[in-house]
């Protein structure tokens, strides 16, 4: 293979048993095998919610790829073994199916008692995996934490008509959730209308700028959003939108952050909340690997995942 062009060239070397790599603790899934209490991992490959830069149908394949860059110890231990399902296999590419697609597929998950970990595709995928989560555990009393640009808030008219930007909007339109266990951080200025901001304060979310971080700090931002949503929560639920990080640190997303998060702060964030024991599924989303410079969101990507699968255990 001609490595010249190739962003991991290097990364690929043989495995040294006294530093095994991330991707060495991602074992496939084989019929029979139980998923209760098991970090899962599945891909979704789908972003026909995206308008303007398609690609990140192929960001679960950069994700796993972008694993053997990193390896398995924290400084404290070692990762566990977390069950690959791949990707998941859609039968068409109609937005309403393949919406029902992935909340039947959430629902399956987490109805088995996995703690999944979604890979996507595009974020108005999201709404439908809370949705199957719902589903599944309508007794939920559900904290949801977003780590996006944009409010993602949008009015859709029916199935057909769902986009990356209506995924909280749909959340919230499940049982298990409401505006006041919910929370955005790293919203940018100039990324939203002003009818959706005032739809969002009408529900009560709890919302976070770029700016907020800055003069506060990651840390204090995600521990004060933590304990705004979950007071009143036993499930806490994390979404990432890689289009909250800067565009010099991930170019390859749907939609370019300028004055976005440094990947620092996108990993305090993720960090902290993954922390949080109620913690029952997360989904990294919108990873375009075509617009990737250099694999740089891929690897960010990466990196966020493991600091989740870290904090879980």
């Amino acid at each position: 293979m001609d490595t010249r062009n190739d962003p991991l060239a290097g990364l690929r070397s043989a495995a040294d048993p006294r530093d095994p790599r991330a991707s060495s603790f991602f074992r496939p899934f084989s019929p029979g095998l139980s998923l209760q209490g098991r970090n899962v991992l599945l891909g979704l490959p789908y972003d026909g919610g995206i308008s303007s830069r398609p690609g990140a149908r192929f960001g679960p394949k950069a994700l796993r790829e972008a694993l053997s860059a990193l390896g398995s110890f924290d400084g404290q231990k070692e990762l566990g073994e977390v069950v690959d399902m791949g990707d998941l296999a859609l039968t068409s590419m109609n937005g309403a199916m393949v919406h029902v697609h992935i909340e039947e597929a959430a629902h399956n998950l987490f109805a088995a008692g996995a703690r999944p970990f979604f890979i996507g595709g595009d974020q108005g995928l999201s709404g439908s995996l809370v949705r199957g989560l719902a589903a599944a555990r309508p007794e939920l009393r559900l904290a949801l934490i977003s780590l996006d640009g944009h409010l993602d808030v949008s009015d859709y008219q029916d199935a057909a008509t769902l986009s990356n930007g209506t995924a909280i909007r749909r959340a919230l339109e499940t049982g298990i959730l409401t505006g006041s266990r919910t929370a955005m951080i790293g919203l940018r200025r100039f990324s939203t209308s002003q009818y959706d901001l005032a739809w969002a304060r009408q529900q009560g979310l709890h919302l976070y700028s770029v700016e907020d971080i800055a003069e506060r700090g990651a840390l204090a931002v995600a521990r004060e959003a933590l304990a705004q949503v979950s007071s009143q929560a036993d499930a806490l639920y994390l979404s990432v939108d890689l289009g909250a990080a800067d565009a010099s640190v991930a170019p390859g997303v749907g939609a370019v952050g300028v004055g976005g998060l440094s990947s620092r702060e996108m990993i305090e964030v993720v960090r902290t909340v993954s922390a949080d024991p109620r913690l029952v599924g997360a989904d990294l989303m919108e990873l375009s690997p075509p617009h990737d410079e250099n694999a740089r969101t891929a690897k960010l990507t990466a990196r966020l995942l493991l600091e989740v699968l870290s904090a879980r255990g």
